[in-house]
């Protein structure tokens, strides 16, 4: 196995002088990753040849030049395979098309795009924005097109954005075409598409000073592109009857009687037959509520939502792996399953989650207990069940900070109580735990353990029940070194990826070197597996990885 890695330079610097960019700041950053891609299939007559294995190279570029009130960035992306390609019988075949026919490239094997671009304007009471932006409104149940890098999304809105305030007032207005990101930086790059854009339009009023609260209303209109429409220009998108229309309202207090407080509420209408499923409009609602209050040591949070008919506005999205609206899950998202996330999307569930924390021992010690009940009566979709269920799910768990040492464990067990008794039910049990502590001066070992087991009801697929475990050793060399050791082991049959210590049994050994903190050069051998990764209510399936991986990241 052999790595190429051309290093990125960053730097962040004013320019002087009597110019126009006199006394401007530009910053530069960039983001590099060189992955030597292991293919565990083999081509015909070259059984013991790793012929399809490859090289993909990735390159984030971000510039952003302040000057005074203007604020202009924009950011390049690139990816180019090597050892893509082969010789049979004297015929040149390329193992997998990079991009599809309708992107543009002056190369086979590699693309440059213009991913984000925008110009901003600021005032002493506003700003506007022309470009790639983003907008959320309340909890993100009306509208959250969000950068989530963590599970690698960042569709932005390509358009204008005016945020305002006077006063206690703040109007926020934002209208343009979604813009998908198109070059992951750590998904698989493979038949990348121009990618077809929506007509997001939205506006939020804030009334802050309310007393102890502060008081908003939004509202969202979309039409959303279809296969059909890929050929046609976006901009016809505003000229189309819209799909869905969102209106909502929320209430935050602080410190009330003791209490803080927040509710949401929407509604969602739904006018074309193809986001309705019918032929008459559809209507949906969700409404959304927590508090927090603190009685003695005790920490005590509540939140409790019911919906209807909200999920399906991200029908013509989910398949690109990002959301438009996304509501609090009530779920403990480290152990989403293909079975839970049903949940997480169903049409027609409500529920309830109580959260107790205790301080204790002067606050190193905090233990606490959550219970999430749901009904979920939705059996379409995702599901696996023909009757609705009950869903309980208790989690326990501590945190310890005695000195320098850290210890924090979880565990639950979470129950799909089917309606119908002859479905059975699912079942899920899951621990993970963290525990870092100093050895010989500044030297830090941390072990980080993860295992769930599930069982499935009876289900007319006869899916194979299975066991997960992700455990990683980490040795903290100095503040500047991390050497770190990971384990995976899964029998789960849905999960696409297969173990390079054996069918189920992964292993990866990475180098960290921090020159410092805001910089990280990171080399990775080994394996991985795949599984659905959750972020801030969104969860995606992210493939599993062989191979090898040399990265440098930066941050000004």
């Amino acid at each position: 196995m052999i790595l190429v890695y051309y290093p990125s330079v960053s730097a962040a610097f004013e320019l002087w002088g009597t110019g126009a960019f006199s006394n401007s700041t530009f910053l530069v950053t960039s983001e590099s990753h060189v992955r030597y891609r292991h293919v565990p299939d083999k081509l015909e007559h070259f059984e013991d040849r790793d012929i399809l294995d490859y090289v993909e190279q990735v390159q984030r570029f971000n510039a952003v030049l302040t000057k005074d009130q203007f604020t202009l960035g924009a950011q390049f992306d690139e990816v180019a395979l090597f050892g893509n390609r082969y010789i049979l019988d004297g015929e040149l075949i390329h193992e997998r098309d990079l991009y599809d026919d309708d992107v543009f490239s002056p190369f086979p094997d590699a693309l440059m795009v213009l991913e984000k671009a925008f110009v901003q304007r600021r005032w002493s009471n506003g700003e506007v924005t022309v470009g790639d932006t983003y907008a959320s409104f309340g909890r993100g149940i009306g509208l959250n097109i969000v950068k989530n890098t963590a599970i690698d999304i960042d569709t932005s809105i390509r358009g204008a954005k005016v945020d305002l305030t006077t006063g206690d007032l703040e109007l926020l207005l934002v209208s343009g075409l979604t813009n998908q990101q198109q070059i992951n930086r750590l998904n698989v790059n493979v038949d990348i598409q121009e990618g077809i854009s929506h007509m997001v339009s939205g506006a939020q009023l804030m009334h802050y000073g309310v007393g102890p609260a502060q008081v908003g209303i939004h509202s969202t209109i979309a039409r959303f592109g279809r296969q059909v429409d890929a050929d046609d220009p976006g901009l016809l998108r505003y000229t189309e009857e819209l799909d869905a229309i969102v209106g909502g309202m929320d209430i935050e207090m602080f410190s009330m009687l003791g209490m803080d407080l927040y509710v949401e509420g929407d509604l969602f209408h739904y006018q074309t037959p193809e986001m309705a499923g019918q032929d008459e409009p559809l209507r949906g609602h969700i409404l959304y509520g927590s508090t927090s209050f603190y009685p003695g040591p005790l920490t005590v949070l509540i939140e409790a939502k019911t919906s209807e008919n909200t999920e399906r506005i991200n029908a013509f999205v989910s398949a690109d792996g990002w959301e438009f609206s996304t509501a609090p899950t009530l779920e403990y998202e480290r152990v989403i399953t293909e079975d839970s996330s049903a949940a997480v999307n169903s049409e027609d569930v409500f529920g309830v989650r109580g959260r107790v924390d205790l301080s204790a021992l002067g606050g190193d010690l905090i233990p606490y207990v959550s219970v999430m009940g749901l009904r979920d009566q939705d059996t379409g979709g995702l599901h696996f069940n023909a009757s609705p269920e009950t869903v309980m799910h208790p989690v326990f768990g501590a945190q310890w900070l005695p000195g320098k040492q850290v210890l924090v464990i979880n565990a639950g067990y979470r129950q799909d109580i089917r309606d119908e008794s002859s479905e059975g039910s699912d079942r899920l049990t899951h621990v993970d735990a963290e525990f870092s502590t100093p050895v010989f001066g500044e030297e830090l070992i941390e072990i980080a353990v993860s295992a769930k087991r599930f069982q499935w009801g009876n289900n007319p697929q006869g899916q194979q029940d299975f066991i997960e475990m992700e455990n990683a050793l980490v040795w903290k060399h100095g503040t500047k070194m991390d050497f770190v050791f990971y384990q995976d082991w899964s029998n789960n049959p849905l999960i696409p990826s297969t173990g390079n210590l054996g069918d189920e049994l992964y292993g990866a050994f990475e180098i960290k070197y921090k020159p410092k903190p805001s910089t990280q050069l990171a080399a990775l051998v080994g394996a991985y597996k795949a599984g659905i990764r959750c972020s801030g209510g969104q969860c995606r399936t992210l493939p599993g990885f062989e191979g090898g991986q040399i990265s440098y990241t930066t941050q000004f």
